[in-house]
């Protein structure tokens, strides 16, 4: 652990689907903010420091000298230093991880980071329902398409069912100031007031409204499954209804009947 402790990362994250990859390019679009693609490692390195903590932290500090802060220290300067070349490449500060798998890791991965700010980007169920269909997903055991890409009711249960699990730790993390909400819809309706928001919460001012095609092809990369790409330009409203158009009715009532009481939690009606 030589050298400066680097920044810790802002964490923008959410159910697939539900703008993670806009907000974190948007983000990149910042002078002093870059993002780039999901790193899940970096939720199993947050989980793994867990544990350790959990189970040998007393023995670390008595046989080792090595305090509980040391090791979380020897984890955060680790996984920060990860992102040094990239920032120091294009002269940025802070980098932002964009990550779905975080949302069931909020609160290790705030105390892995103590200052960190976490985004939570939240769309209607029934919106994220119909845009699962677009992605072409596959279980990499057997290669088979994942269900809540082929079934919309699938995907309002798989909507629900994600959100339940993320709620404890939403709730704990916004009672501390360190995680902001941001719905989809606002930031497509009204996005320089929303960036405004965001700006003020991660102390970055000025946000653009504009999405770049550079900052759109390097939060979008993968490794695994391929996700749909980003409208580059200005935000639009185009995509906030579309699921009514394109969803039976039967299938709407049924997303909205596994989804309505914790969509009705982030003021979907």
């Amino acid at each position: 652990m030589s050298g400066e402790q680097p920044k810790d990362p802002l964490i923008v994250t959410g159910v697939a689907r539900s703008g993670v990859r806009l907000m974190s390019a948007l983000l990149d679009g910042h002078p002093e903010l870059a993002s780039g693609p999901d790193l899940p490692f970096l939720i199993t390195m947050a989980m793994q420091w867990k544990e350790i903590a959990s189970t040998l932290g007393e023995n670390h500090a008595k046989y080792h000298s090595l305090g509980r802060e040391q090791v979380r220290d020897s984890f955060r300067f680790t996984a920060a230093k990860l992102f040094a070349p990239r920032l120091e490449r294009e002269g940025k500060e802070r980098f932002v991880i964009q990550s779905f798998a975080a949302m069931l890791s909020l609160e290790a991965m705030a105390a892995l980071f103590p200052t960190t700010r976490v985004i939570v980007m939240v769309r209607d169920p029934r919106a994220v329902a119909r845009s699962l269909l677009r992605c072409n997903w596959r279980n990499p055991q057997d290669g088979r398409p994942l269900p809540y890409t082929q079934d919309a009711s699938v995907g309002g249960r798989f909507w629900a069912e994600f959100m339940r699990a993320s709620l404890p730790g939403i709730t704990s993390l916004e009672s501390t100031g360190r995680l902001k909400i941001v719905r989809y819809e606002d930031l497509c309706a009204k996005p320089e007031a929303t960036l405004t928001e965001v700006g003020e919460f991660i102390g970055k001012a000025a946000l653009p409204a504009d999405l770049r095609q550079a900052s759109a092809d390097c939060v979008i990369a993968s490794t695994d499954n391929e996700h749909p790409p980003l409208r580059v330009g200005h935000l639009d409203t185009a995509s906030i209804d579309a699921w009514k158009s394109g969803l039976p009715a039967d299938t709407v009532r049924a997303i909205w009947s596994a989804a309505a009481p914790i969509a009705e939690r982030f003021g979907y009606v």
